[in-house]
């Protein structure tokens, strides 16, 4: 296999899949477990696949399920995004208010709240490399940041899983 050359995203593989076997949405979701509106959003770019539901999804495609990792590109590492090619790709992220470059600047913690939490792959990496590792992890410290996103970066940038609150484990305290 030559790392050199990219594969098409997941989810176009998933639509060229179904459609090459005449399955509409609704049919390949009844056949694997889900529902047709996450087949939607895999096949319209989403990125968050669970390891199960991609093999429930190839198992009623008829198809193998081949993951790899590979190294990093070890040439130059990508540069920091300009501040307006950053507000360009994370705007549509942010469907409640208009992304501006103060708020970018003022308000980091949210922005990346919500790049982490609803970003795709591309916005993450963006988003990543304009703030850096450190802001993520203050950003993932916040309470509005799920325990699931939390302890990805967590692992991601080599801490510890963070540790369940009482009120996660649907414990109640009793004083």
């Amino acid at each position: 296999m030559n790392d050199n050359i990219p594969s098409a995203p997941i989810g176009a593989q998933l639509r060229r899949l179904r459609l090459a076997r005449g399955m509409s949405l609704r049919e390949l979701a009844r056949r694997a477990g889900t529902s047709a509106p996450s087949l939607h959003r895999y096949e319209s770019g989403w990125d968050r696949f669970e390891i199960a539901t991609l093999r429930r999804i190839a198992a009623a495609l008829s198809a193998r399920l081949d993951v790899t990792l590979s190294a990093p590109d070890s040439r130059k590492p990508a540069a920091r995004p300009a501040k307006a090619k950053l507000l360009r790709s994370l705007s549509p992220l942010f469907w409640d208010t208009k992304l501006t470059g103060s708020i970018l600047t003022d308000h980091p913690h949210w922005v990346l709240g919500r790049v982490l939490g609803y970003g795709d792959l591309e916005q993450v990496h963006a988003a990543r490399r304009f703030f850096g590792d450190d802001a993520i992890r203050a950003a993932i410290s916040r309470r509005d940041i799920d325990r699931r996103t939390r302890n990805y970066w967590k692992t991601i940038l080599g801490g510890r899983r963070a540790p369940e609150s009482v009120e996660s484990r649907g414990l109640e305290h009793r004083s």
